[in-house]
C-alpha cells in the first residue's frame, strides 16, 4: 500500500503540472512514475501514466517518443479490453497521428469513453481533440467539441483544465462570458494561464512553449494583464497571483 500512494502522489503532482503548463516537469514525474512502475513489475494499463506523458511529449515536441509509448500502451490496453485504458490509449495515439488519422483515433476514444463513468477524462480527451481542430484549421468543428469538455470541467471544478479550454475556445472565435471586473478574474483565460506561468517564474519562452504561443505574443497578454492588474513587474504579479499558485 506505501508503494501505491508513492504512485498516486507522482501521478497527481505529474497531472498537476501539466495542467499548469509546466510539460518539462510533468515528463519528467511521469518518467519517475513509468521507472518505479518497472521496478516493482506492474504493467497494468490502468495504472499507467502513458497518456498523460504523451501529452506532456508532444507539448515538448518529442513526437517520435511519444509516438513510440503510445502504441506500447495502446497494445497494453488493448491487452486488457477495457474501455477506460481503450479510451486514453487511442486518446495518445490521437494526439501523435498524422493530418489524416487523428479524427479517427479521438472519434475511437469518445466511443470508449462513453461506455465509462468518468466524466474528467472524456473531457480531456474532448480537450485535446478540439485543441486538434483548431490547429488543423477547423475551428467550427472544434467548437462543440471544446464546448463540451469546458462545461464538464466547469461542473468538476477543475479550474486549470477550464481555463485552457477557454482559451482555445477563443482561439476558435467563440465568444467567451466576460470575466469578473477586477483582481485576476478581470484577465481573459489566456491572459491567466500566462501570468500564472510566469508567476511561478517560467521564461518567458518556456510559457510561449507551454501554451502553443510566440515569444511575442506571451509579452503581448502580459502587457495587457500588467494594465488591468496595476502592476508593472513579474515579482508583483508574482505577489498578486501568489493565492491561485
Amino acid at each position: 500500500s506505501l508503494h501505491f500512494g508513492e504512485l498516486w502522489c507522482l501521478l497527481a503532482l505529474g497531472d498537476l503540472a501539466l495542467a499548469q503548463g509546466a510539460a518539462a516537469e510533468a515528463a519528467g514525474l511521469f518518467d519517475q512514475l513509468l521507472e518505479r512502475l518497472a521496478e516493482l513489475e506492474i504493467a497494468d494499463p490502468d495504472l499507467s501514466p502513458a497518456a498523460e506523458q504523451v501529452d506532456a511529449l508532444v507539448r515538448l515536441g518529442r513526437t517520435e517518443e511519444a509516438a513510440v509509448l503510445a502504441e506500447r500502451f495502446a497494445a497494453s490496453a488493448t491487452a486488457k479490453g477495457l474501455p477506460w485504458g481503450l479510451a486514453r490509449a487511442h486518446r495518445a495515439l490521437g494526439l501523435c497521428a498524422d493530418e489524416d488519422g487523428y479524427v479517427a483515433r479521438f472519434e475511437a476514444a469518445l466511443d470508449h469513453h462513453a461506455r465509462t463513468r468518468d466524466t474528467f477524462e472524456t473531457a480531456r480527451t474532448r480537450l485535446a481533440y478540439g485543441s486538434r481542430l483548431r490547429r488543423s484549421g477547423r475551428r467550427v468543428d472544434a467548437r462543440p467539441v471544446l464546448r463540451g469538455a469546458l462545461a464538464a470541467f466547469d461542473s468538476l471544478g477543475a479550474d486549470l483544465w477550464a481555463a485552457s479550454t477557454r482559451t482555445e475556445l477563443e482561439a476558435t472565435g467563440e465568444r467567451v462570458p466576460p470575466r469578473e471586473p477586477d483582481g485576476p478574474g478581470a484577465l481573459t483565460p489566456q491572459e491567466l494561464q500566462v501570468c500564472l506561468l510566469l508567476a511561478e517564474g517560467r521564461t518567458t519562452r518556456e510559457a510561449a512553449a507551454a501554451l502553443f504561443l510566440s515569444p511575442k505574443t506571451i509579452e503581448y497578454h502580459l502587457r495587457k494583464a500588467y494594465t488591468k492588474l496595476g502592476v508593472h513587474s513579474r515579482p508583483e504579479l508574482a505577489d498578486l497571483l501568489r493565492p491561485l499558485l
